[in-house]
């Protein structure tokens, strides 16, 4: 096992780690593809050795030579893999030779029959069993679609060095005028972000105009007038941005799911509304709603929802932009919601997720 010592204290001494805001600590190993974030940097790096462990036990399982263990002149090195590929194959073997061994069942047609799976109702299905009508679903291009998906995510990966660009962006939204937006006082990775992030809005025309002075360190924009850019850019992204990293959270882990977003129903009461994103993980439906701006008025309205849809306090989400982590959880108690932001709903959604695992 010394090969795989020190395979991994070689790779982690490649490590980079960086803080990524308060309590924000990312630990890397780009060359592989591996990236976590922690609270502490201890933490990041236990949890970026882990990644790493994992992912050398499945480079092993699948018969590949990670890079930086090649070399088949070293005949220990040479040993090492030839263990490894026969304890994979015995593995891989030995669930299809075990039937062989088992006696012939006394009753062939019992023995032919297959246990009933129990069917799995869609999103649609399992509302239509609450009494609620689906109404309209969200229907776009898929290139549209895909722009809207990519735009969502660089705001969303990058929202702490894009808050303030995004702010006035919004607040011009309203007034359909041009706006400023000084970045003499900023750092060097908010004037990155917020200058690419104004360069792909121009590029697909979701800004109209823009302009960049250098030696002014100062932007000049303009938005589009269109709806379907005003509902973008005003809450629409961060709807498609939750929705987006559960989806590839949920492949990621393998787990039969659906994610429905922007559905739009009639309650049993006749009364409309919108779900902003729901999803289903095998028998069970978690709901998330999104707001970037004032959620006052409609926190209440959130809560008496989560009655109808038949969901527990750790199944409704409410992600609210820039929100305080302590205040989230005060605003959890008061209203029975798990109120998150767009920075730790996924980590609050994956604990969710074990604890009601079977």
């Amino acid at each position: 096992m010394g090969v795989l010592t020190r395979y991994l204290e070689r790779t982690m001494a490649q490590a980079r780690y960086d803080l990524a805001g308060p309590g924000r600590f990312v630990g890397e190993l780009p060359e592989l593809g591996l990236r976590v974030e922690a609270e502490h940097l201890e933490a990041a790096r236990q949890a970026l050795r882990e990644a790493l462990e994992a992912w050398l036990l499945d480079a092993l399982r699948s018969g590949l030579t990670p890079p930086g263990l090649e070399g088949g002149e070293d005949p220990v090195r040479s040993r090492f893999f030839a263990l490894a590929g026969e304890m994979w194959r015995l593995v891989r073997e030995t669930p299809a030779e075990a039937p062989k061994a088992q006696p012939p069942q006394p009753e062939p047609a019992k023995a032919q029959e297959a246990p009933k799976s129990k069917k799995v109702a869609s999103v649609e299905e399992w509302l239509k069993g609450l009494g609620i009508q689906v109404v309209k679903k969200p229907q776009e291009e898929e290139e549209k679609e895909k722009v809207l998906t990519r735009l969502a995510l660089f705001l969303g990966d990058r929202y702490p060095s894009l808050e303030k660009l995004y702010e006035r962006l919004k607040q011009s939204l309203s007034t359909k005028r041009q706006f400023e937006l000084s970045l003499s006082e900023a750092s060097q990775e908010e004037i990155a972000n917020s200058t690419q992030f104004c360069t792909m809005l121009k590029q697909y025309a979701l800004l109209t105009s823009y302009h960049y002075k250098s030696e002014e360190r100062r932007i000049r924009a303009k938005a589009s007038t269109e709806g379907w850019v005003q509902n973008f850019l005003t809450g629409g992204w961060l709807e498609r941005y939750v929705a987006e990293k559960v989806r590839k959270f949920l492949r990621s882990k393998n787990l039969p799911h659906e994610v429905a977003v922007g559905y739009q129903v009639a309650l049993p009461n006749g009364d409309a509304m919108e779900l902003d994103v729901l999803v289903r993980v095998g028998e069970r439906v978690y709901w998330f709603e999104t707001k970037t701006g004032d959620f006052q008025a409609h926190i209440a309205k959130y809560a008496g929802l989560k009655k109808v849809l038949g969901l527990s306090a750790r199944e409704s989400f409410l992600v609210l932009l820039g929100m305080d982590k302590t205040r989230a959880k005060e605003l959890s108690a008061l209203h029975g919601l798990t109120v998150v932001n767009q920075a730790n709903f996924l980590e609050v959604f994956q604990e969710v997720l074990e604890g009601n695992a079977p």
